[in-house]
């Protein structure tokens, strides 16, 4: 499968690297030249592109036309919302993947901007939380009667 991530932060390298070990074709994308400088010095064996990835043009250049998956991981909701927007409409990409960084914006992370799923760190603690603690053996609480 080929994977664009736009981000190229914690969050994007870790999905990259992760992908990369499954055997995909990853490319990430980031504006940041030190971030990007740094996946080169760690040698991250994936193709890495330099530019904005709410730009249609540097999407083009670092091979969307070619993806089947994008995933904007970029620690900024409204530029997440901007590449999941242009890689389903603009460039017909079958599968959009993108970051929630704000939980309270999750409700514009939909079908209706190009998003396919949504990724919530804190969503998914929360519901692991809400598991864990529904599935936990009930210990009442000694009450001191006095």
């Amino acid at each position: 499968m080929r994977v664009l991530i736009a981000g190229a932060g914690a969050f994007g390298s870790f999905i990259a690297q992760d992908l990369l070990g499954q055997n995909h074709e990853v490319t990430v994308l980031d504006q940041n030249k030190a971030v990007v400088a740094e996946l080169t010095d760690r040698q991250l064996s994936c193709r890495l592109v330099i530019g904005d990835a709410c730009e249609p043009r540097v999407l083009e250049s670092a091979g969307i036309l070619r993806a089947d998956v994008v995933i904007a991981a970029t620690g900024d909701d409204e530029d997440n919302l901007v590449i999941a927007l242009l890689a389903h409409q603009e460039f017909q990409v079958p599968r959009v993947v993108a970051r929630v960084n704000d939980p309270r914006n999750g409700w514009l992370f939909s079908e209706w901007w190009g998003v396919d799923q949504a990724l919530s760190a804190p969503d998914a603690f929360l519901s692991l939380v809400e598991e864990k603690v529904k599935s936990a053996p009930h210990h009442p609480v000694p009450t001191q009667e006095g």
